[in-house]
């Protein structure tokens, strides 16, 4: 019986995908968003404000620019990546808990900076000071570039890489 739920982990870890989100969805990407932001949230700012964060969740929320991350058929999070001439801003990626640290993040933002080296273009972003997702990225090869009261400051640069080439 055990064997089960690790094959199901591991045939979502195997593809991540992406749909764009429609109405229908907020409630799933509220709760997502509460969830995956309770404890960095607390660690942070000392607690965790319902209202507040339903603010905040509301005034970023869109449908028209948010896609759903799907894994093994399941929605898994949601992500909000802007592509503009001269950079990409990953503006949120956001994981249920019982799928972070699953590989899932690494495989979308990969996706992401394939699609920057291609155009030779920086993909930018800032995270919050307590959230741990900033390993993540400084993994995959992103920078501090700078601080905020609240977030840090983040930039994976091609050319950086291919000029070590």
């Amino acid at each position: 019986m055990e064997e089960t739920p690790k094959k199901t982990i591991e045939n979502m870890e195997a593809k991540v995908t992406k749909r764009m989100a429609i109405e229908a969805d907020i409630e799933f990407a509220r709760k997502t968003h509460h969830r995956a932001y309770h404890d960095v949230i607390v660690r942070q700012f000392g607690n965790f404000d319902e209202k507040m964060q339903d603010d905040f969740f509301a005034k970023s929320w869109k449908p028209e620019t948010h896609q759903i991350l799907m894994s093994g058929g399941s929605e898994v999070g949601y992500c909000y990546i802007e592509y503009f001439p001269d950079h990409i801003f990953a503006h949120e990626l956001v994981l249920l808990p019982e799928f972070q640290g699953k590989g899932i993040g690494s495989k979308m933002l990969s996706k992401v900076i394939e699609e920057a080296k291609a155009k030779n273009i920086p993909i930018k972003l800032q995270v919050l000071k307590e959230n741990q997702a900033q390993h993540l990225y400084r993994k995959l090869g992103f920078k501090d570039t700078g601080t905020t009261d609240t977030h840090i400051e983040m930039e994976f640069n091609p050319s950086e890489i291919n000029e070590k080439s």
